[in-house]
């Protein structure tokens, strides 16, 4: 049986409230500032913006985009968000947001019920102040929308089986059904293993017959059918749901995406890398995460174990190592590292290595600015945060010892996130803004009606196109020199986007034309290469 922990302090909701605010300021604090990031996040905006201009819902398509398409809600709600703010990065970026701090939510609001509120509250802290979850809220992928529906299902198996409250099989299986509607099989992965694990080992495994999968499951199933039936009905909608089923089941089943591939203890080293802020707990949460498996009371520290294990293992020893993959596993773990931070005393040792690898992190914001050779003034910003962060660290390791050691250790990476987010991201943005750059050159110098031809694809960002259709109406696609020279002999208003080949034979063939040039810091982990515009007015 179990001993929860019910504590009624309003204490822990205040805090939890302020969190809440300060959450919502930072992750939505700067998203209309900071460019698109390059592959996913540009393509979905762009699937959302063709689903408004055509009309079509059902196949998401955009330029350069074709093997990140997935089934849609994800650029529903991109779409939706479009209506209400207009077509922007703040609009692309507000859906997953809001997903995010629904997790966050859910973290303390349904897990103290189970875990007590003073650790359900450091759990919903330390999630929201790891690397890789913040940054799901700052850039619009499908993985904050699929982990809110997998934390909601994974808490809904929970009050089933431990409370017998069946209005929480509705919410699993509405859950459970939009997630499919999101990104497909990992739900399916996800919850299936949760369920095993718990039917083997735990004690009140009978009250699974209430999810009653028989009724359920089809009808949980069949948004996913309709949509893909409605695809189906014309023969590119076909093609598009065949893609599908090789590029995101057989494919990663068999191998890798992409080339992000790795031995076992990929995923686990990833983990460590996004918990890093609490790197001083992280080896003995990971440690017991998989020891409590086996614990023979199936106390509720076994059920964080069971939710870890079903969100991590299968990844782990599969090919393809996306981190997000295992992403569900941050809640769990997320929830053993608060158990430690409440009840365990700091190993010196631990202490020391955290204050290390977080002094070298601090270093990297101090000299990377200076290699990259940005403008002075946001040189001096970042080493000054640098040195803020370093001096944070250096009182935290002070106090491990204290009871103090926790609230320096929540005020630094608190204070980190604000940082990291409101400030460094924003003036870091011209290492990987080359596509607004280029688009925002053209419409301040060509003329407003101009035709534009990209005629340069090197890594195929998806921002480019993105950010010039939203300033031109007439943008293609063009690589032959031949048919490129004529249209430039022939036509006014138009600007043609090259690469360097094309540029060198452009200027053998019209040696008095001008080009302006402009290269990316970053494109797409590719080698730079320049783009060269055109422009006859």
């Amino acid at each position: 049986m179990y001993t929860l922990n019910f504590i009624h302090s309003k204490s822990y909701n205040q805090k939890f409230l302020l969190l809440f605010i300060a959450l919502t300021f930072i992750w939505l604090f700067g998203n209309n500032w900071v460019s698109f990031w390059d592959q996913d996040e540009a393509a979905y905006a762009g699937f959302a913006k063709t689903m408004i201009e055509t009309g079509n819902w059902l196949q998401p398509d955009f330029m350069w985009s074709e093997v990140h398409r997935k089934p849609p809600l994800h650029f529903w709600n991109i779409a939706l968000s479009y209506k209400i703010f207009g077509i922007n990065e703040f609009a692309v970026r507000f859906p997953s947001v809001l997903f995010i701090l629904g997790t966050i939510a859910l973290i303390y609001l349904v897990g103290k019920d189970f875990f007590g509120e003073k650790i359900a509250f450091y759990s919903a802290l330390i999630l929201s102040t790891s690397i890789l979850v913040p940054a799901l809220a700052k850039v619009s992928v499908t993985d904050a929308t699929l982990l809110f529906f997998k934390t909601l299902c994974a808490f809904s198996i929970l009050k089933v089986i431990i409370f017998r409250n069946k209005w929480w099989v509705l919410i699993f299986w509405i859950g459970f059904a939009l997630a499919l509607l999101t990104k497909g099989p990992p739900i399916i992965i996800f919850t299936g293993f949760f369920v095993l694990i718990l039917l083997i080992f735990h004690p009140n495994r009978k009250n699974f017959i209430l999810f009653h999968p028989w009724i359920f499951l089809p009808l949980a199933f069949l948004p996913l059918y309709i949509w893909g039936h409605w695809c189906m009905q014309t023969p590119e909608g076909k093609i598009f749901i065949t893609w599908m089923i090789d590029w995101y089941i057989l494919k990663r089943v068999g191998g890798s995406v992409f080339g992000q591939t790795g031995p076992p203890g990929t995923h686990l080293l990833g983990l460590l890398v996004f918990f890093i802020p609490y790197f001083v707990f992280f080896p003995k949460a990971v440690a017991q995460a998989i020891k409590n498996i086996f614990n023979k009371e199936k106390n509720m520290l076994f059920i964080a174990s069971a939710w870890f294990i079903s969100a991590w293992f299968l990844y782990e020893i599969t090919p393809s190592k996306l981190p997000a993959y295992v992403i569900a596993a941050h809640v769990p773990l997320s929830i053993f590292i608060a158990h430690l931070l409440a009840n365990s005393k700091v190993n010196k040792g631990m202490a020391i290595a955290h204050f290390c690898i977080n002094s070298l992190i601090y270093l990297v914001f101090i000299l990377a600015p200076i290699i990259l050779q940005f403008p002075l003034q946001n040189t001096l910003i970042f080493e000054l945060l640098g040195l803020i962060m370093s001096v944070f660290n250096v009182f935290t390791l002070k106090n491990y010892t204290s009871e103090k050691f926790r609230y320096y250790l929540f005020t630094q990476n608190i204070v980190f996130q604000v940082l990291i987010w409101c400030f460094l991201l924003p003036l870091s943005d011209d290492i990987k803004n080359s596509s607004l750059r280029i688009a925002q050159f053209v419409e301040q110098n060509a003329n407003k009606n101009a035709e534009i031809t990209i005629a340069n694809s090197h890594a195929r960002p998806p921002s480019l196109p993105f950010y010039l259709k939203m300033r031109f109406k007439n943008v293609n696609e063009n690589y032959d020199f031949e048919s490129l020279s004529f249209t430039y002999e022939n036509s006014k208003n138009h600007v043609f986007i090259l690469n360097k080949d094309l540029k060198e034979e452009f200027k053998n063939k019209f040696p008095s034309i001008q080009f302006s040039e402009i290269k990316p810091i970053f494109t797409d982990r590719i080698q730079q290469d320049s783009y060269y515009i055109l422009i006859k007015n």
